[in-house]
């Protein structure tokens, strides 16, 4: 039977190319929407970042394999390479921010506090206040990118990372507070999960992370804990799992092939570490999750 690969665009039912490294692009959610019927199917964009404001309606976020319902007054955030897509309800409109992956990489470099609402998928509900404060900086947004005034680039940068900030604040407010707390833990937790972004699919074991980020295991598990309430070796494994499904859904890859992309040279203990943290085996789900996407649930 032949399989989906997972459609690569630029922006959405545009053609990949090469992105500029400051790329910024605005524009309204209905602007592309309604043309699609308010559905946008799952696909990714291997180097660029959305954010969206939604003012006016709602519909569910789709995330790799995971549903989120989002009303008006809702901020959400789609990582570089999240398998993402939308079922917008019929006259939905806010804003969608597009940034390219260079942007948002030299951001994080320089505000590496910001990283959790960069590497996550979030839809974030916003109080009154803070929709309307987030309003104004989109059209703020807005006017620099159909502007052609002095600086207009740096402007723009300036407005992205005040979005940027109000969303950690408002995910951090939505925390338990035990888990809300920033500083070193939080920092070197987001150093660490950008560098399994960057090697999961090798065989590089925590010991090797912590050594690489000048640590020792126990301070990398202590700050994983402390502020992601998840363990070095889970974090790991959460990302070569999500990696797996993401394969097993979107791709014709064999089991072997996946094994491999995700860091298991031996498919068989792939295959055991997949069925004990799913409960089925790995072309098991791959058969459930295609015949559930074939009825649309």
């Amino acid at each position: 039977m032949a399989r989906r690969a997972i459609p690569q665009y630029f922006l959405y039912g545009e053609a990949t190319h090469d992105v500029d490294e400051r790329f910024l692009h605005i524009e309204s959610i209905a602007e592309r929407s309604r043309l699609h019927d308010w559905k946008i199917r799952p696909h990714a964009h291997q180097d660029l970042h959305h954010f969206l404001l939604v003012t006016r309606g709602g519909g569910v976020f789709h995330s790799e394999g995971e549903l989120h319902r989002f009303g008006q007054n809702s901020l959400i955030s789609v990582p570089l390479a999240c398998v993402h897509g939308f079922d917008f309800k019929p006259g939905t409109d806010g804003w969608v921010l597009t940034a390219s992956g260079a942007l948002i990489e030299r951001i994080a470099h320089e505000n590496a506090e910001l990283r959790p609402v960069l590497t996550e998928a979030n839809a974030l509900p916003l109080p009154t206040d803070a929709t309307a404060a987030m309003v104004t900086t989109f059209e703020s947004l807005m006017m620099e990118f159909r502007g052609n005034l002095p600086g207009r680039r740096t402007a723009a940068e300036a407005l992205l990372i005040g979005i940027l900030v109000a969303a950690l604040r408002r995910k951090l407010q939505l925390l338990p507070a035990a888990q809300s707390k920033a500083g070193a833990d939080s920092v070197l937790a987001a150093k660490y999960r950008s560098l399994i972004e960057e090697n999961f699919r090798t065989t590089l074991k925590v010991a090797d992370y912590a050594k690489r980020l000048c640590v020792s295991s126990e301070r990398l598990r202590q700050a994983c804990v402390r502020s992601t309430a998840s363990s070095p070796l889970a974090l790991l494994n959460a990302r070569r799992l999500l990696e797996a499904k993401r394969s097993l859904l979107y791709t014709g890859m064999s089991i072997g092939l996946i094994a491999e992309a995700c860091g298991f040279p031996d498919p068989a203990y792939f295959s055991r570490f997949f069925t004990q943290r799913t409960g089925v085996s790995p072309m098991s789900y791959r058969t459930r999750q295609q015949r559930a996407h074939a009825r649309g649930t």
